[in-house]
C-alpha cells in the first residue's frame, strides 16, 4: 500500500464521485478507478458501493477513511517538521555579546549547540551591554547578551539566564596585591588601572562603586579590546576588573574579590513579541533547557 492510493481514496470518498476526484487530482478517471481497485485488492475488501450514481463508502470504507485521514495528517506533519529542520540546518545564529563573555563563556555554549546542529553557522558581534540592548530595541539584532536586572526595568526584553559571576580585581601574578584575600574599593584610589570603555556593564559597575566610596582610580588606558587589556595587566601597567572566569582562564593573572562583594548576572535577550529566525529561536530554546 502506498500513500498515493490513500490520497486518491480520501478524495473519492470526499467527493463521492470518481470523475470529480480525478479532475481535482489532475488524473485520468481510469487511473483513479485502477488505484481504488488495487487498494481494495490489497485490503481484500470493498471500499465503495458503486451501484448508484454516487460512490458511497461501505462500512469498511468509512473505517478506512478515518484511519487514512489520520495517516495523511501525520505524514503532512512529518513533512513540515522535516522542512523546518532543513531550514534550521541551513540557517545562521547571530549574537551580539560583550567581549569578556564572548571570550570565556560563549565558546563552550556555542560549541555544544553547533555540535547538535552541524549544518548551522554562528556569527558573533562584539558590543557592550548598553549597545546590545539598544541594538535589540532598534531591531538591528535578534538576540544578544546583556545584564540581568529587575524584569520591570526592561519590560521590552525577554531574558534567558546565562551566568552569574563575581567581579574581581584582575592583577598580574607578581603584583603586590596578588596574595590578598580581598581588595577594598577604597584601595583603588589613585591606583593605576586599565579599563573598558564606557557602555560596558563591568566598567559602569566599577564607576558606581568608586563613586559610592569617593574613590578616583588613575585610568591609564581605556579600550574595548579585551586582549589589549589582558596584555597591559600582565605587563604591570595597571589592574582591571573582570569576571572571575577571566582570572581563572588567563595564566599569570590573579583575581582578587572586591569588597564589598559584587556579582553580575548575564542573560540572553530578545525583544519581547518579536518573531526571530528559526535558528536564533532554536538557540534560545536550547540555552533555556541547558542552563
Amino acid at each position: 500500500m502506498d500513500l498515493r492510493k490513500l490520497e486518491i481514496f480520501v478524495r473519492v470518498a470526499q467527493l463521492e464521485n470518481f470523475s470529480q476526484a480525478a479532475a481535482s487530482l489532475h488524473m485520468a478517471q481510469p487511473a483513479v478507478s485502477i488505484a481504488i481497485r488495487k487498494l481494495e485488492e490489497e485490503l481484500e475488501t470493498r471500499l465503495f458501493d458503486r451501484s448508484g450514481r454516487q460512490a458511497k463508502l461501505t462500512a469498511e470504507g468509512h473505517n478506512l477513511l478515518q484511519r487514512a485521514q489520520s495517516i495523511l495528517r501525520e505524514v503532512e506533519d512529518l513533512k513540515r517538521s522535516t522542512s523546518a529542520m532543513k531550514d534550521l540546518l541551513r540557517g545562521e545564529i547571530s549574537i551580539a555579546c560583550p567581549s569578556m563573555l564572548a571570550t570565556y563563556f560563549l565558546p563552550d555554549l556555542l560549541s555544544g549547540f553547533l555540535s547538535e546542529h552541524p549544518g548551522l553557522q554562528a556569527s558573533v558581534t562584539q558590543a557592550g551591554t548598553t549597545r546590545v540592548e539598544q541594538m535589540l530595541l532598534d531591531d538591528e539584532i535578534e538576540i544578544g547578551v546583556t545584564t540581568s536586572r529587575d524584569p520591570a526595568s526592561t519590560p521590552e526584553l525577554e531574558l534567558v539566564p546565562l551566568i552569574s559571576e563575581q567581579i574581581v580585581l584582575c592583577i598580574a601574578a607578581d603584583h603586590p596585591w596578588a596574595g590578598r584575600r580581598r581588595i577594598r574599593v577604597k584601595d583603588l584610589h589613585e591606583s593605576p588601572m586599565v579599563v573598558y570603555d564606557s557602555g560596558y556593564f563591568i566598567r559602569s559597575t566599577l564607576d558606581q562603586l568608586c563613586l559610592e566610596q569617593g574613590v578616583t582610580p588613575e585610568y591609564r588606558m581605556q579600550t574595548n579590546f579585551l586582549p589589549l587589556l589582558i596584555r597591559m595587566v600582565k605587563q604591570g601597567l595597571g589592574a582591571t576588573v573582570g569576571l572571575q572566569v577571566m582570572a581563572e582562564e588567563e595564566p599569570d593573572i590573579v583575581g582578587v574579590p572586591l569588597s564589598p562583594r559584587t556579582e553580575v548576572s548575564m542573560t540572553l535577550a530578545k525583544r519581547r513579541g518579536r518573531s526571530i529566525s528559526r535558528a536564533n529561536q532554536a538557540f534560545l530554546d536550547w540555552v533555556a533547557r541547558k542552563l
